[in-house]
């Protein structure tokens, strides 16, 4: 029994770092995939990266580590989901660039579970999807917002709250593109959340009033969103940007990029993700993201124009 399903990155257009404390977050899916081929079959979860170049193989039930760990774990919850108790094969391919804020993990883990559900005869919803893949999450990031996972089950746009769940927006992006461009410098989002937290600690009053305004503004921008005013939408981007530079999060390649952005015609332009390095997310009009995109393509590492993915988690193919 085999399947393939696959499932969307992501990227932050409002609400990073803020999220984790309860404030909302706009996420929207993105035009790259993470795929996993699924067979059942042996007595243990084997995995293998075509992307790392890696296979590794796991007990079935319990115990592991390594890089490929996260998707062992994620296999088990989706023959957990069919109720089935043998091993499986996984392979990965991903689109999606690891470390680079663009929920590559949290898109494997989906996907995974996705796959080896439906490998093992079962069918299973996107919102239980999303939720049994937030515990592979959990080994990658500890204790993440869980916003990744559900836009990448869910697709398109969602305004999410931490312990309260997803809301899908209703958004016709025809008019805009996003442009991705790497700073070409990994981050680690478990170690950027904590550093930030740490410093909300030793400041309570400072950063309530930043987490009170960035959840207003997010509000505000899904709002707009739905609205179709993706101008003023890039307008509340830049000043989304501004309050995670106050919290200490982006650097002289993160900034170069955003203002490279904006210069060639971008609405707004900020990082995404964690920061520290990874990716910026500029909105900018239909047909402007290639000019925006050669413009920084001789300062990023790689450049992607992409659509917003309306189609969240799907299983591809299916033989029984």
């Amino acid at each position: 029994m085999r399947a393939v399903a696959s499932a969307p990155g992501k990227t932050i257009l409002f609400g990073e770092h803020f999220v984790v404390r309860g404030e909302p977050a706009v996420a929207v899916a993105v035009g790259l995939r993470a795929r996993v081929e699924a067979e059942i079959g042996g007595d243990a979860v084997v995995v293998e990266s075509k992307n790392l170049g890696l296979r590794e193989s796991f007990p079935l039930h319990g115990g592991g580590e390594g890089p490929l760990y996260p998707v062992a774990v994620a296999a088990r919850e989706g023959l957990r989901a069919a109720n089935a108790d043998t091993g499986v094969r996984v392979v990965v391919d991903s689109q999606i660039p690891p470390a680079a804020g663009m929920g590559s993990s949290a898109a494997v883990a989906v996907a995974t579970v996705a796959a080896v559900a439906a490998a093992a005869g079962a069918e299973v919803e996107a919102e239980e999807v999303s939720r049994l893949a937030y515990r592979a999450e959990e080994v990658v990031h500890g204790k993440p917002s869980g916003i990744d996972n559900t836009v990448s089950a869910m697709g398109g746009a969602i305004l999410y709250v931490k312990g309260e769940g997803a809301r899908r927006l209703d958004i016709d992006f025809s008019p805009v593109e996003l442009v991705l461009a790497d700073t070409g410098i990994p981050r680690n989002t478990g170690a950027m959340v904590r550093r930030v937290l740490s410093l909300a600690e030793r400041h309570p009053e400072v950063f309530s009033a930043i987490y009170r305004a960035a959840g207003l503004l997010a509000r505000r921008a899904a709002e707009l969103m739905e609205a179709g005013e993706f101008e003023a939408v890039g307008e509340l981007m830049n000043v989304n940007h501004g309050l995670l530079s106050s919290i200490g999060v982006s650097r002289y390649e993160i900034e170069r990029l955003v203002y490279a952005a904006r210069r060639h015609g971008a609405f707004g332009a900020k990082l995404t993700g964690a920061g520290g390095g990874g990716f910026i997310v500029a909105l900018a009009p239909r047909g402007v993201g290639r000019r925006i995109a050669e413009a920084l393509g001789d300062v990023a590492a790689r450049v992607y124009v992409v659509p917003v993915e309306e189609e969240g988690v799907r299983v591809e193919e299916r033989d029984l």
